[in-house]
């Protein structure tokens, strides 16, 4: 029963966590439609309001990697005393979640560290 209410506990957020990829995409666009109108009209404030839409949707986006990586470790603890399948692949989740958390962060870094500000075209 308690796997159960997790579940349902979980996918609940999950639907959340969609709604906030749909604020996202809708951000994105309009990030991207900042650095169309820098390009044809070299004027930098497009180029910085895209700039950091940007970097506030990786940000968030970072943010929903960090939960699923938290995510992931719960479900590792609770899988310790299941059979080796489901600890495989609880253990596989993590290392994947992980993946995305670094690459997030990377993205963040290289985002900021851009000090020419060049037109980053696919960020995601």
């Amino acid at each position: 029963m308690e796997d159960k209410l997790r579940n349902w506990r979980l996918l609940k957020e999950e639907d959340i966590i969609w709604y906030i990829y749909f604020f996202i995409v809708t951000f994105a666009l309009i990030a991207n439609s900042f650095e169309e109108k820098f390009i044809k009209t070299n004027n930098k404030q497009y180029q910085q309001a895209g700039r950091k839409i940007n970097i506030t949707l990786l940000v968030i986006a970072f943010i929903i990697y960090l939960y699923y990586v938290m995510i992931a470790i719960e479900d590792v603890n609770i899988n310790k005393t299941r059979d080796l399948k489901r600890q495989r692949v609880s253990m596989e989740r993590l290392i994947t979640t992980l993946v995305f958390l670094v690459g997030g962060a990377l993205s963040i870094y290289t985002e900021l560290d851009d000090n020419a500000g060049d037109v980053d075209l696919a960020i995601f």
